[in-house]
């Protein structure tokens, strides 16, 4: 299914999001120095810089502001008037040069919006029709203000300088009231900001926490390379203060980019954009030459006449002229049939082999492996536990029989006792090392030390012995899929309906939803629920492990199990679970026919071996080893 599209027009003409390139601000702001001369410089530099809008900032000084922050006197560098009032007011354009700036930019063919800084510069700005609302960070915790531009119905930019995610969320929430135009752009008000303290994470959290929405980045900090990060985070949107002159008057121009900055941000982001390319790992176009000249293919071993079966003795892979068969195609060579002579050293092409009907991809044998090792974190000697009769073991392995579609049923442990319980119900024993058995080993550890003494395997079925209520018929389903070559890894799911928080730590004491929004919470009945792995089973094909070292590798699918009622499946890991899982286990046996398997299984050498088995033990008391 294709990834839903997290995309809306920011500007007549020009989307945001998704797959469209990412949207670069050139805040030109009050770097103008009130100067409508300066500004319309700025703006044909940034336009020739290849910025797509230009933005300043708009407010209502007398509004912003309240009379003793205006009268406050203001005797710093960067003041253009004796009090803070004074020098607000001069940098301030008026309305009718707001006009003429946009005009101006229209006519260069670049953007043209602005911050609003209270409500009659929202007024104002919807009444020039700019394309799009710009929230400033110090605004952004003010919701009246947020509902108020909202309301309006034009995209927003909304920066996050200052703000927690709490106050976010509920951004979130309140322009979600009114529209889906909007943008959060991840942001440190500082000026300028150390690359320390931008958190380009955050984009990634806001990311997964409000999908529906881009993201993206403003930037306060010298340089481009933290800027390049956040585009190569996902940023939609990128916004940078600019200047003419980074040594004038004002604080912002420190923490703006020069013209020459901005034209090389402009280019480099479009290098990073290009070079994000797609998700999926194939080879190339620009590869081809490459792999005709380093490639390697499938060569004769000596002279081969026609109808010559191959095999790993006549062939060997060398770097060859002409391409024939790739190294991953090897093992579907052997046992096809020569239809014509190939000499020796010669490449093996495709019109001198025949597949013949018993020719197949898979040559070997796709085996069931139960792990049971002796040793148990949680439930001493768990594999040979009574359940519902039987040993834990027996139900995996009978599981595998009934599926009839195994070629070999293998149990893998480091006990004596448990291989011959595999044995007497039918499965056969490999006594793995005994590294791979310990609390610290893997299954994928006990895994690789079983092929690598069965190089016979293609396919193995990695068998969960904890879960004895395994599907026989999915276990049929799953080995039919991998011999088909449609997959290399099958594995068994189920359901969770399950609410998922984030852990509560000492350096976050708030925790926030994992797998659902709050606010649209589905009813339980209504909801699919989230797949989950439930361990009863991994298909894979053995040349996937090894070349990758994980069996769930390359072409992976799932198939859901609901067991032997919906949603009824156990997996054993304490001694409740074999109290549950006795009544489940009934119910499967029953609903899969089992007993027909399990009487010869019970026959006499099973007996004999469980009476030794208990003689023994009765031995160990009494020189008190019992054993584990």
């Amino acid at each position: 299914m294709a990834a839903k599209k997290i995309e809306f027009e920011l500007c007549p003409g020009r989307n945001i999001g998704t797959d469209h390139p990412c949207f670069i601000i050139a805040e030109i702001g009050q770097n103008h120095q009130g100067d409508v001369g300066i500004a319309k410089q700025m703006i044909k530099a940034a336009k020739e810089a290849g910025a797509d809008c230009v933005k300043f900032q708009k407010s209502t000084v007398l509004e912003r502001f309240n009379k003793k922050c205006l009268e406050r006197p203001y005797n710093v560098p960067q003041s253009w008037g004796k009090t803070y009032g004074e020098h607000k007011l001069y940098l301030e354009l008026s309305e009718d040069a707001y006009l003429e700036l946009q005009a101006y930019a229209k006519e260069l063919g670049i953007y043209f919006s602005a911050s609003a800084f209270d409500f009659n510069a929202v007024n104002f700005l919807e009444k020039i029709n700019v394309p799009f609302f710009k929230v400033p960070s110090s605004d952004t915790g003010s919701l009246e203000f947020i509902e108020f531009m909202a309301k309006k119905r034009v995209p927003m930019v909304i920066s996050t300088g200052m703000q927690d995610m709490i106050t976010v969320k509920r951004v979130y929430h309140l322009v979600k009231k009114y529209h889906d135009n909007f943008t959060f752009l991840q942001c440190t008000s500082a000026y300028p900001v150390g690359p320390e303290n931008t958190n380009l994470r955050v984009i990634q959290t806001f990311q997964d926490t409000f999908k529906d929405v881009p993201i993206g980045y403003s930037g306060h900090e010298s340089g481009i390379s933290v800027s390049l990060a956040a585009v190569a985070l996902g940023a939609k949107v990128l916004e940078r203060h600019v200047t003419l002159d980074k040594s004038w008057k004002g604080t912002d121009h420190k923490a703006s980019l020069d013209m020459s900055e901005l034209t090389e941000l402009v280019k480099q982001v479009r290098i990073v954009e290009a070079s994000l390319g797609c998700p999926e790992k194939k080879m190339l176009d620009v590869e081809a030459p490459m792999k005709r000249k380093l490639g390697k293919s499938a060569v004769a071993i000596g002279d081969l006449k026609q109808g010559t079966v191959l095999s790993k003795d006549n062939m060997s892979i060398k770097n060859a002229e002409p391409v024939g068969f790739l190294p991953h195609e090897f093992s579907k060579l052997k046992g096809a049939i020569l239809t014509k002579d190939v000499g020796d050293d010669e490449t093996i092409l495709p019109n001198a082999v025949e597949f013949s009907a018993e020719t197949s991809a898979a040559t070997g044998k796709f085996v069931a492996v139960v792990l049971a090792r002796k040793g148990s974190k949680g439930v001493p000697g768990k594999n040979t536990k009574i359940l519902n009769g039987l040993p834990l073991v027996a139900w995996s392995i009978l599981a595998a029989r009934k599926a009839s579609c195994f070629d070999e049923i293998w149990v893998s442990t480091d006990c004596d006792h448990i291989g011959a319980i595999a044995e007497s119900f039918g499965a056969m024993y490999f006594r793995r090392d005994p590294m791979s058995a310990l609390d610290r080993s893997s299954s994928k550890d006990a895994l690789l030390d079983f092929v690598g003494n069965h190089p016979d395997v293609w396919a193995a079925a990695y068998i969960q012995c904890t879960f004895p209520t395994q599907n026989p018929d999915l276990l049929s389903k799953a080995v039919s899929m991998i011999r088909a070559d449609e997959f290399d890894c099958v594995f068994s799911v189920g359901r969770s309906h399950k609410f998922r928080w984030t852990p509560i730590t000492a350096e976050n004491k708030y925790t926030r939803p994992l797998n659902f929004d709050p606010s649209k919470r589905p009813r339980r009945q209504d909801w699919q629920g989230e797949i989950i792995e439930n361990g009863a089973f991994y298909m894979f094909r053995v040349e996937e492990l090894l070349c990758s070292g994980d069996y769930q590798s390359n072409r992976v699918t799932y198939l859901e199990d609901f067991g032997v009622g919906q949603g009824e499946t156990v997996d054993i890991d304490t001694p409740e679970d074999f109290v549950r899982a006795e009544l489940l286990v009934k119910k499967h046996c029953e609903t899969y026919n089992l007993d027909d398997l399990i009487a010869p299984a019970t026959g006499e050498k099973y007996r004999q071996m469980m009476m030794m088995e208990a003689a023994r033990t009765a031995a160990a008391q009494k020189v008190g080893d019992t054993p584990q």
